[in-house]
């Protein structure tokens, strides 16, 4: 059985990931809450902080899936290509927000003068709404255009997790009115995958209606994991058989 249900692909920005300099905890948060959300997550991406790279990304992503997940690139430094680079996949131009600009600068007024550079973050395109940043000056984008949902959040793990939870989720939800997909693991001990896999035969080739197996080497052992979007009953019938 392959996958169903909606689905989306994650692209992390950011050259500090490609380098090994950052660890992208981004996509392993945004791959579980996309699990209890019902929406399967079809690939992850890390790429350079390159406008024209991130554009080719992105027309691709969107092409592939209807909900695209952008995390980084948001900030306000030269580096930080996000948003000229999303502008750059849909054709449309960066304009200055001017209610952005009022509540970046709000934001820098308890800390003295704001640099200049941060007015970056107050550009727009058309098509992008606005999405609040509670503890960070980089606001996030959500772009609904052309049957397909591409969401842009900021880098920093704080940041886009909170923006995740309180902003994105429910809009997530509501859009995609998927079954939550529920999911058992079984940790084995004393075999290696091979044989696990050779001893369990069909219960992961053909685990039942609706149910999708999968088996996975770990330091701890090796893990079975079963996963249904229907009755989690099935789960525990499937685990019984094991």
């Amino acid at each position: 059985m392959g996958y169903d249900g909606p689905s989306a692909i994650v692209l992390s920005v950011g050259s500090e990931l490609l380098v090994g300099e950052t660890v992208d905890t981004n996509a392993a948060f945004l791959g579980r809450r996309l699990r209890e959300l019902g929406i399967t997550l079809l690939e992850v991406r890390q790429l350079p902080d390159d406008r024209s790279v991130l554009a080719d990304a992105i027309r691709t992503a969107r092409g592939a899936a209807p909900l695209v997940l952008i995390t980084g690139g948001l900030g306000p430094t030269h580096d930080d290509l996000t948003r000229e680079g999303l502008a750059d996949a849909l054709g449309e131009d960066l304009a200055a927000d001017p209610i952005l600009e009022a509540e970046v600068r709000d934001r820098f007024r308890s800390h003295g003068s704001m640099p200049a550079v941060n007015l970056r973050q107050a550009l727009r395109i058309p098509s992008a709404e606005a999405v609040p940043n509670p503890i960070g000056s980089a606001p996030g984008w959500w772009v609904d255009r052309d049957g397909v949902v591409t969401v842009a959040m900021p880098g920093v793990p704080s940041e886009m997790r909170r923006m995740f939870d309180e902003q994105v989720a429910a809009r997530l939800a509501a859009r995609v009115g998927a079954a939550a997909l529920h999911v058992r693991t079984i940790k084995t001990f004393g075999l290696g995958e091979s044989a696990v896999a050779d001893r369990l035969g069909t219960v992961l080739s053909e685990p039942g209606d609706g149910v999708l197996a999968g088996i996975y080497a770990r330091d701890d052992g090796v893990h079975l994991r079963f996963s249904t979007r229907g009755d989690p009953a099935t789960l525990d019938a499937v685990a019984e058989h094991a």
